[in-house]
């Protein structure tokens, strides 16, 4: 257990730039997106002209008017709406993620083969499948709660920075946001779609580690070059010859799994449900995404493409003890 917690922190240590870096910046960005326009309008609102019902008006005479139509309840509706879907505003570190992680996967045991350093790590008592699957924990575990640190923080800074600007001129109440229960366990309810990115992205990491520990050149080009290409001689086949198949399966279930599951929620568009399994109409935006997320549990397709991932994974560390590059 030692051995495996030191190879996650070299892992993190090679490729910090891109697991702590990189969403750390993007948050910023996405923080300084958000609130410097928000402040501006708060402090600059009456120079700011819109047009409502063909009637050109200042902007802070607009928000006004609209604050003073709006009762208490209404008011306390808005701040729980706000408290309950404030992490949306980090939904591109989710697709950053996704983007880290497949060139991490794909070129993980590539690149030690490509510089020669796998000799020295060999030479070191760490078996090629502790060294593997520290490479998976990184991708699976570590980085996701790294990246899911800096989401949490990007947002909570950008929905207080929003009520605080919002205040300014009248319209919702920060003390109202903070002591709102939403505020506080919305990051608890996407954490708790952890379990269900990693089990859903393991044909991926499969498919990229095992590309990368085989591929002698190019694993870009094989790793995504393969399936789309097959996808396409499927297609054509299916046209040429009128065969009936339904080449969309295809796509989704095995080019749309091994190429796009490692990006977090991306089983919202490539797995489906039948619609005996619904969410509850009062649900918060959050807690509906966490339901819908566990329930593609009760989907086979997410327990074979994990079954598959973890056969590719196998493959991926006989072929890092066996590849020969002589």
């Amino acid at each position: 257990m030692n051995t495996m917690k030191w190879l996650i922190k070299r892992e993190f240590w090679e490729h910090k730039g891109g697991f702590f870096w990189a969403p750390m910046i993007v948050g910023a960005l996405i923080s300084a997106l958000i609130a410097l326009p928000a402040f501006y309008f708060a402090a600059k609102g009456d120079d700011v002209q819109v047009r409502i019902n063909g009637e050109i008006r200042s902007g802070g005479e607009a928000v006004k008017q609209f604050s003073q139509r709006m009762t208490p309840e209404q008011m306390t509706l808005v701040t729980d709406a706000a408290a309950s879907s404030y992490m949306g505003f980090a939904g591109p570190l989710a697709g950053l993620l996704g983007f880290v992680l497949f060139f991490f996967c794909l070129n993980a045991l590539f690149d030690e083969r490509k510089d020669r350093s796998v000799l020295f790590w060999k030479s070191l008592p760490v078996s090629d499948t502790e060294t593997v699957l520290s490479k998976v924990a990184m991708a699976l575990a570590a980085a996701p709660l790294v990246t899911l640190a800096c989401a949490i923080a990007s947002a909570l800074f950008s929905v207080l920075a929003v009520t605080l600007a919002a205040s300014m001129v009248g319209v919702g109440s920060l003390s109202a946001l903070l002591t709102t229960p939403a505020l506080y366990y919305s990051p608890l309810l996407v954490a708790a779609m952890l379990p269900v990115f990693a089990v859903w992205a393991l044909p991926a990491v499969g498919w990229l580690l095992m590309v990368g520990a085989w591929a002698k050149s190019k694993p870009f080009v094989w790793a995504v070059g393969v399936p789309v290409l097959v996808g396409g001689l499927i297609a054509w086949l299916n046209k040429m010859f009128a065969l009936g198949w339904d080449t969309s399966w295809f796509w989704k279930n095995i080019v749309g799994r091994i190429l796009l599951s490692i990006v977090p929620g991306s089983w919202f568009g490539l797995n489906t449900l039948d619609g005996s399994y619904q969410v509850g109409i009062r649900q918060t935006q959050v807690s509906m995404l966490l339901d819908k997320s566990w329930q593609q549990f009760v989907n086979p397709n997410i327990w074979i493409g994990a079954i598959a991932g973890c056969a590719m994974i196998y493959v991926a560390i006989r072929l890092r003890r066996w590849r020969d590059e002589g």
